[in-house]
């Protein structure tokens, strides 16, 4: 991912995993890539995790900011695909990797953000107030300083 030039999705999760992981599993946390969901809909994250009563199962979607459906997949896989799946609750992770303005899909008002935290708040601008308390955004800048 340092590279500058935009990896494949799957490696950049893989990468990812395999970082997090390590502290994950001190915390009793088990993330896997391509978890199942509703409808045998699969996320490209599942993180799972014990609660006092059950088991949460939380999907991670991933795009890059080059992605063409960076600006819908929040709504259209992620919660409508995966956070409905009766062990994810509603809950939802949407991950972006950020390589840069000039390399960013531009939003559907025509203009491209012009850092990694504008891109997080246009995003989080789309979720409904009741979204927002179900749905993290998180977008991590992996462009070149």
């Amino acid at each position: 991912m340092t590279t500058g030039k935009p990896e494949h999705e799957d490696l950049c999760r893989d990468r990812l995993l395999s970082d997090l992981n390590l502290q994950l599993l001190l915390l009793a946390i088990d993330a896997q890539p391509e978890g199942r969901y509703a409808a045998d809909k699969r996320a490209d994250i599942r993180v799972a995790f014990p609660t006092s009563d059950k088991n949460l199962n939380v999907p991670v979607e991933i795009k890059k900011s080059t992605h063409p459906d960076l600006w819908t997949a929040i709504h259209d896989q992620l919660i409508a695909k995966y956070s409905r799946d009766p062990g994810a609750e509603g809950n939802g992770i949407y991950l972006v990797f950020w390589y840069g303005a000039e390399k960013c899909t531009r939003s559907p008002s025509g203009r491209r953000p012009k850092d990694a935290v504008e891109l997080l708040t246009r995003l989080l601008d789309t979720l409904t107030a009741e979204q927002s308390r179900k749905i993290a955004i998180c977008v991590i800048d992996v462009s070149r300083p």
